[in-house]
């Protein structure tokens, strides 16, 4: 009740405004209807479509550019917080308005979700994962079990500026799984952004030698 009325006294004295281009936005989402059409891009890649070779299908809802890419950059960089939740009501409306997926999942399965952990130094500079931000809330409204199946054996250089060859070289055995065990079947495998694809590639294959036997990789934006 009380967060409630907290959220509605924080939308009537400080709304939220579109980081790309400062117009007030009234409906859930971070971004305005303009700045989301530039950047509206569903898609989804299957097996062998990418060179992921451990990945069994990817969704991703936006291109990285624009007025998302602004958005991520001062979630991560600058300490906007306060994008978090908008974020994640960006995604959920997208996954509304998209329909889910392509892939065939089987209906019985309870899908376990989980996001690809932060390197240790910028989460404790930053304080929260960015992509169990975004995903966590979606996959409770959707009845998803949200895992921290993966952490972060070692600090790696950030990932944009590199190659492709410098980005796998960067992320190889980087990703330790959090028990040995009774791991999920299927499994959402999320981040916030995917370039190359190389991070999703490591994980999954991190997951998979450990007995999952299929994943899928969810970004919010993407630059391929």
């Amino acid at each position: 009740m009380f967060s409630s009325i907290l959220a509605l006294l924080q939308s009537l004295f400080y709304p939220h405004c579109c980081p790309g281009c400062g117009e007030e936005v009234r409906e859930p989402g971070v971004l305005c209807g303009r700045c989301r059409e530039g950047v509206w891009h569903p898609r989804s890649f299957h097996p062998g479509s990418l060179d992921c070779p451990h990945v069994d299908g990817m969704f991703f809802l936006l291109d990285y550019a624009g007025a998302i890419q602004k958005t991520l950059q001062q979630a991560k960089f600058q300490g906007r917080e306060d994008l978090l939740p908008r974020l994640g009501e960006e995604w959920a409306r997208g996954i509304r308005q998209e329909g889910k997926f392509s892939w065939d999942l089987p209906p019985e399965v309870t899908l376990c979700a989980t996001g690809i952990p932060t390197d240790p130094r910028r989460r404790k500079k930053r304080g929260y994962d960015l992509p169990e931000e975004i995903f966590r809330p979606w996959c409770r409204q959707e009845g998803y079990r949200w895992e921290t199946l993966l952490i972060r054996n070692r600090s790696t250089r950030p990932q944009y500026g590199l190659t492709p060859e410098e980005r796998k070289k960067n992320i190889k055995g980087c990703f330790t799984l959090v028990r040995q065990e009774n791991l999920p079947d299927i499994v959402l495998l999320c981040d916030d952004i995917c370039t190359t694809g190389s991070t999703l590639e490591e994980a999954a294959r991190t997951l998979k030698q450990g007995g999952v036997k299929k994943v899928y990789a969810l970004a919010l934006a993407s630059g391929n």
